[in-house]
C-alpha cells in the first residue's frame, strides 16, 4: 500500500490526517518501545530508565529547567550544585531542549516521570522521523515502517538507552535530511531549505553539542559522497552546500543562547578518551549482550571489543548485511545507491577511528595518500584537536544506521516484493531486538524521606550549602535534589568530573572528585567546608560508614529521614530533629 493509496484507504477528516502524518506507526513505535524498555516501570516501584548513575543527570536537569522557568531563573546557569561557584550547564548533557519541553510533565508528575516519558519515547520518535523519510523517497507503508524500526531501535539507539538521553534524541536527523533531499530534487526554495534546516540545526544544538558537531562532519561527508556519485546533481549540490551555510548561521541564531554560554566558557578538553572509543569491525555481525539474539554465546567475543557495551553500536546482523549486499547488487548501477552505499562506508570508516579493530585486535595501520599511517579522516579519533576530543569515533555508526536504514526501506520497497523479501526484514528486525536480560534497561531508586517529606525545610534553607556524600559517583543527591531546589550542594554528579575551581588545591580536589577517604580526611573535609562555605552536609546512609567518620570528628551527626545529617555552621530555619 502506498502513502496516497493509505490516505484514500481512511475514512473521515481525521483518518485521513492520522495517515497522512503516519500517526498509526508512531502509536506502534511508542508501544513497542514501551514494551522493550518500559515493561518494569509499568510493573511499578520507584524506577527510572537506564543503569547506574548517568539516569540523575537528566532527571536533574529536567527537575532544574522546571525550577527555573518557574523561579526566572537563567536555565543555561545554576548555582544549585557546585555552589557557591555554580556550573555554566552548556558543557552539561541537559537535553535543555527536552527539559523545555516536558517541562509541564515535570511540574504535573515529578523529574523522574518526565525523564522516564522522555527516555521511552526517544527510539519511538526516531523511528517515526525515520518512517516519514522513508515514505517520501519509497510512498510505501511496511517498507517505511520497516526503515523507520531500523534506524529507531538500531544497536546505536539501543545501546545508549542505558541512560544517555543526549545521544538517543536524535529524532531531528531524518527531518533535516528530508529537507535537505527536497532540495537537492528540486521541490522545494532555497528560502524554504535555509529556514527549515536552519531551525533543525539550532533545536539539534539543544538536545546534543556532540550530535550536532557529527552531524555537521556528516553532512560534509554526504555532500562529497554526492559530487562523486550523483553527477546529475553537482551543480544543485553546490548550491545546497552555499544555502546550507546560510542555514547554520540561522541555527546559531536559534542556539545563540547555549553557544554564548559555550562561547564563554570553552573547554579545550574532552571527558572520554576518543582513541579509545573505536567500533570494532566484528561488531557488525558478532553482537553483545544488549541483544537479544547475543544474549549468551556473543559475550565472550564482544568483551574484547573497544570501550564499553553501549559504545558498541556498530551491530547490525548478518540477515541486515544480506540486505544491504542484495541491495547493492542492483542499487550499485544507480546513482542514489551509490550514494548510500558510498555514505554507509565512509562512516563506518570514521566509526573505526584511527585504526581498524577486529575481535579486539588491532590490525596495521592503512597507508593513505596524506603521508601518514592512518584512516584518511583528519580528526577522528584525535584526543589533541579541539572539538574532536569530546567526539568518539564509535558513535558515527548513527550515521551509518540512517544510511542502511533508507537502503533497507528502498530494497523492500522494491517492485514484484514478494514473501521471501518480506520474510527477510523479519529476521532482520528480530535480530536486531534488545535483550530483555541485559539488566540495564531500568534502575530502582529511593528517595529517603528527608527529601520527600517537609523535614528537611526545617532543617536546610536557600541560604545553606550543602556537601552532599558521596559527591560523585555512586551518589543519589542530584537525584534528591532534583524534586525541590531548596538547598545548593557544593558538589553534585552532572558531568564526569567537577569545574575546575574545585580542583585546585590539591586537598579540594580529594573531596570534589569523590576519591575514598584517607588517613587525614577530617583536615581535607575542613579545608573544603571552609573553602566553599559549606554550612551543613548530608550522608547517603548506606555507605555512612565509609564517609561518616571522618565528619563526626568535626561535629555530631544525627539520623534524620534516612540520611546521616551534620550542621557545621548558622542556624536551621525551623524545627530541625535530633
Amino acid at each position: 500500500m502506498t502513502g496516497t493509496e493509505l490516505v484514500r484507504s481512511a475514512r473521515g477528516p481525521w483518518a485521513e490526517r492520522a495517515a497522512r502524518l503516519g500517526l498509526l506507526p508512531l502509536a506502534g513505535y511508542i508501544v513497542l518501545s514501551l514494551l522493550l524498555f518500559g515493561t518494569r516501570l509499568l510493573a511499578g516501584g520507584s524506577r527510572y530508565v537506564g543503569v547506574n548513575d548517568d539516569p540523575q543527570i537528566f532527571i536533574w536537569a529536567f527537575g532544574w529547567m522546571a525550577h527555573a522557568l518557574a523561579h526566572g531563573h537563567n536555565p543555561l546557569l545554576t548555582d544549585a550544585i557546585w555552589a557557591p561557584t555554580g556550573l555554566n550547564l552548556a558543557w552539561v548533557t541537559t537535553t535543555p531542549a527536552l527539559a523545555f519541553l516536558f517541562a509541564p510533565v515535570t511540574w504535573l508528575f515529578g523529574p523522574v516521570a518526565a525523564y522516564n516519558t522522555a527516555a521511552i519515547l526517544m527510539p519511538a520518535t526516531s523511528a517515526w522521523t525515520m518512517f516519514l523519510l522513508c515514505r517520501y523517497l519509497t510512498r510505501r507503508l511496511w517498507p517505511s515502517i520497516f526503515g523507520g524500526y531500523l534506524f529507531g531501535f538500531s544497536s546505536y539507539l539501543i545501546g545508549h538507552m542505558i541512560g544517555e538521553l543526549h545521544l538517543t534524541s536524535v529524532f531531528l536527523l531524518p527531518p533535516l535530511t528530508l529537507v535537505i533531499v527536497r532540495f537537492v530534487r528540486g521541490e522545494t526554495s532555497a528560502r524554504r531549505l535555509i529556514v527549515q534546516a536552519g531551525v533543525l540545526l539550532g533545536l539539534e544544538l539543544y538536545l546534543s553539542t556532540e550530535i550536532a558537531f557529527t552531524l555537521t562532519l556528516a553532512l560534509i561527508g554526504a555532500l562529497l559522497v554526492g559530487y562523486a556519485t550523483l553527477p546529475a546533481f553537482r551543480e544543485r549540490l553546490v548550491t545546497t552546500t552555499i544555502r546550507l551555510i546560510a542555514a547554520y548561521a540561522i541555527g546559531g541564531v536559534v542556539a545563540s543562547p547555549l553557544l554564548y554560554y559555550a562561547l564563554r566558557d570553552f573547554r579545550s578538553s574532552g571527558y572520554q578518551p576518543p582513541d579509545q572509543f573505536l567500533a570494532d569491525a566484528a561488531n557488525l555481525v558478532i553482537p553483545t549482550h544488549f541483544a537479544l539474539f547475543g544474549a549468551s554465546w556473543a559475550a565472550h567475543i564482544a568483551r574484547h571489543f573497544p570501550g564499553n557495551s553501549s559504545e558498541q553500536g556498530s551491530y547490525i546482523g548478518l540477515p541486515l548485511v544480506l540486505i544491504g549486499v542484495f541491495y547493492a547488487g542492483k542499487a550499485w548501477r544507480q546513482p542514489v545507491g551509490r550514494f548510500l552505499l558510498g555514505f554507509f562506508a565512509l562512516a563506518t570508516v570514521a566509526s573505526f577511528g584511527p585504526h581498524v579493530n577486529v575481535g579486539g585486535h588491532s590490525l596495521m595501520p592503512i597507508p593513505t595518500p596524506f603521508g601518514h599511517d592512518t584512516l584518511p579522516i583528519p580528526g577522528v579519533g584525535s584526543k589533541h584537536v579541539p572539538l574532536f576530543d569530546n567526539t568518539l569515533p564509535i558513535r558515527f555508526s548513527l550515521f551509518a544506521a540512517i544510511a542502511l536504514a533508507t537502503a533497507g526501506a528502498l530494497w523492500l520497497a522494491r517492485p514484484r516484493a514478494n514473501s521471501t523479501r518480506y520474510g527477510v526484514a523479519v529476521i532482520a528486525a528480530i535480530a536486531l531486538l534488545p535483550n530483555p536480560g541485559a539488566g540495564v534497561w531500568s534502575t530502582r531508586y529511593a528517595v529517603p524521606a528527608f527529601f520527600t517529606s517537609s523535614v528537611y525545610r526545617g532543617c536546610l534553607s536557600e541560604r545553606d550549602i550543602v556537601l552532599p556524600l558521596p559527591i560523585g559517583f555512586g551518589g543519589q543527591a542530584t537525584l534528591w535534589q532534583a524534586n525541590d531546589f531548596g538547598f545548593r550542594m557544593a558538589g553534585g554528579r552532572v558531568q564526569t568530573s567537577p569545574p575546575s575551581v574545585f580542583l585546585h588545591p590539591p586537598e579540594i580536589a580529594q573531596i570534589s572528585v569523590g576519591y575514598p577517604p584517607v588517613p587525614n580526611q577530617t583536615a581535607l573535609l575542613r579545608g573544603y567546608i571552609a573553602a566553599k562555605g559549606v554550612t551543613a552536609a548530608f550522608v547517603d546512609l548506606r555507605t555512612a560508614s565509609t564517609w561518616a567518620p571522618a565528619l563526626d570528628a568535626i561535629t555530631p551527626g544525627h539520623d534524620i529521614g534516612g540520611v546521616g545529617f551534620y550542621r557545621f555552621s548558622g542556624t536551621a530555619p525551623g524545627s530541625c530533629p535530633t
